[in-house]
């Protein structure tokens, strides 16, 4: 009854934390206020109080939601027979109108976190191509008459677009190319989370914590982080059907879960990359503002960026 078909022997502890990647899958996208936060005024502050609020607004009223779509899902038999399909859980509950309209309302919404991801990514690869650790940073950095890095947000989508592309594959009815890109953004951002916390916590008391700080909470807040991330990235890289386990009769290549493979080679790559060229070429985050303690900002764009 729980439709991914593990039931049996020591695979029957496995649906419980399946289910957190709904969870964490919701829960991403907080840092983006830390992405834009050079286009931020108060950025020390602000942006931090907008990574927080994010996370609790989020789970109030994703709950709330949650709850609600919970309540509804009654019909158990249409549901089931949609494996999961979100929009039968509204096709059930109400009439066809009104499960067209909250299914519109769904994928504009899609489409509004779609291009906050392009917005935020963007703008990440801008800041890593400016300090010269991407390849063809020299590209990525070119800023239209507007201030928008074009060529970042043309690669951003470009590489988004690839990736997806095998979504569009189903096996046995089941997107199961797409759950995988759904686990590769959930592992590769929360690995990305999780790495400045781990730092954090290894600095201990001898980090300088800025205008704001949790104080002495990060003693047992970011090690639990670390443990909670560690275990979901381990579970989102775990198959989804018994068809993806390798030493099963009904083993199926075309059911493997293949987010790992692609973490995996992501981190490959850059590796090669750093071993190749960017060690040379990075030196640490480039200062783009020269600034005189006396005469305040002299040039917010210098031809040749001087090192912090």
């Amino acid at each position: 009854g729980n439709l991914n078909g593990f039931s049996d022997g020591m695979f029957w502890f496995y649906v419980l934390p399946v289910g957190f990647l709904l969870t964490m899958y919701t829960v991403t996208g907080y840092d983006a206020s830390a992405h834009i936060s050079e286009e931020t005024h108060g950025a020390d502050e602000s942006a931090p109080k907008g990574v927080w609020r994010s996370v609790f607004y989020s789970a109030v009223i994703g709950w709330i939601v949650l709850l609600a779509i919970t309540f509804a899902a009654t019909d158990t038999a249409a549901i089931d027979e949609a494996f999961g399909f979100s929009p039968a859980i509204f096709t059930s509950a109400m009439s066809e109108g009104w499960a067209e309209m909250i299914i519109l309302i769904s994928t504009v919404g899609q489409l509004f976190c779609g291009m906050a991801c392009v917005t935020s990514a963007s703008r990440m690869t801008y800041a890593f191509s400016r300090d010269r650790a991407v390849p063809g940073w020299r590209l990525w950095t070119k800023l239209n008459h507007n201030r928008v890095p074009v060529g970042a947000v043309l690669f951003v989508a470009t590489f988004a677009l690839i990736m997806t592309l095998p979504a569009l594959y189903y096996y046995n009815g089941v997107a199961v190319a797409f759950f995988a890109v759904v686990s590769i953004s959930v592992i590769g951002l929360y690995i990305a989370y999780v790495t400045p916390v781990y730092l954090r916590w290894r600095k201990g008391d001898a980090f300088e914590p800025g205008p704001w700080t949790l104080g002495s909470k990060y003693r047992w807040m970011n090690p639990l982080a670390v443990v909670w991330v560690t275990l979901c990235v381990i579970i989102f890289s775990l198959p989804f059907s018994p068809a993806a386990v390798p030493w099963r009769d009904e083993f199926d290549w075309a059911a493997v879960n293949y987010a790992p493979l692609m973490v995996g080679a992501v981190l490959l790559g850059v590796g090669l990359w750093w071993l190749v060229s960017a060690r040379r070429t990075f030196k640490g985050p480039v200062r783009t503002v020269v600034f005189d303690d006396a005469a305040g900002i002299k040039d917010d764009e210098p031809l040749e960026p001087t090192r912090a």
